[in-house]
């Protein structure tokens, strides 16, 4: 027999207390590498691009200067163009994030309430998408979509109308576009918070009188809001960054602000106002996603204080 079987029970808590203080140090030398390596490649880029938006413009030139202004900010603050640019893409992006969570709470509920033989086939039909690029599933679209494409090719063969619906370049074709990105990246995370919840809680509920739509919205749902503001944060952050999308379905035009930040740095090559629309880009995210945090905890709050 070991010492350590052998050991009292007061000195084997002690032992594991010594042990509990020694994990987090070891724990942290053992995050150093990722640590550095996120910092390399991803604090230190992105912390140079910021400092070059207090850069006077200089077009071709991507050097710092030590010679700070504010000029650039300036000019975002004051152009109504680019306000209209920014309130375009969160429009966008929480259209998008709204269709996705309806529709992805939908689907992994459908999956949650079919037997546990067949989840899996139904999760693999849905993540499949993902196994194609972006941008071969964003020409399917446009194939369907297009002037000659699927869509308009069945009506006008059904004599339906007479001449093609203009459903390319436009803010629909785009929503639709990013629906068929980032629907499996919503129904991940509700599947995920579903599976933790307990068959019998909308049994219960269904043989005290509950109906199917009243289960859905006032106990599953509820219980399902970590998933949602998981997908949800991740829906609206990557529609928000999302540029081969918008650029292939809404044209160069879209008045997405990733489309004006690929202007900014590969047409007109003016990287000190680039790097100031990737701060208000990345500013914006971090706002939105910070309210969906602090509302989402507010109302958590309030449902645990009526219990």
């Amino acid at each position: 027999m070991s010492s350590v079987e052998t050991m009292p029970l007061t000195a084997r808590v002690e032992e594991g207390a010594r042990r509990s203080r020694w994990l987090p140090g070891k724990h942290a030398l053992l995050l150093m590498p990722a640590c550095l390596v996120v910092g390399a490649c991803l604090v230190v880029p992105l912390g140079y691009l910021l400092a070059l938006g207090f850069n006077p413009p200089r077009p071709g030139t991507v050097d710092l200067s030590g010679y700070l202004t504010a000029a650039n900010y300036v000019r975002l603050l004051t152009a109504p163009f680019y306000w209209r640019v920014i309130g375009k893409t969160i429009y966008l992006s929480a259209v998008t994030t709204a269709l996705c969570a309806i529709l992805g709470f939908i689907l992994a509920s459908s999956i949650w309430r079919t037997k546990p033989s067949r989840r899996g086939i139904l999760l693999i039909i849905v993540l499949s998408p993902l196994l194609v690029s972006i941008v071969t599933r964003t020409f399917g679209w446009m194939v369907v979509l297009g002037d000659n494409g699927l869509i308009n090719s069945l009506l006008m063969g059904l004599g339906l109308i007479k001449s093609p619906y203009s459903l390319m370049f436009n803010d629909g074709s785009v929503i639709i576009g990013l629906l068929h990105v980032f629907l499996p990246l919503m129904v991940i995370p509700v599947l995920t918070s579903l599976e933790r919840i307990d068959p019998s809680v909308p049994q219960a509920a269904s043989t005290l009188g509950a109906g199917q739509l009243t289960i859905a919205l006032r106990i599953v749902a509820p219980l399902a809001s970590p998933g949602l503001v998981a997908g949800t944060t991740i829906v609206f952050s990557l529609s928000m960054s999302s540029y081969v999308t918008p650029a292939l379905m809404g044209g160069p035009d879209s008045g997405m602000i990733t489309t004006l930040i690929y202007q900014q740095f590969v047409v007109t090559f003016n990287w000190q106002f680039g790097s100031v629309l990737v701060a208000t880009l990345l500013a914006t995210s971090m706002t939105v996603v910070g309210l969906v945090f602090y509302e989402f905890g507010r109302r958590t709050r309030a449902w645990m204080a009526r219990r």
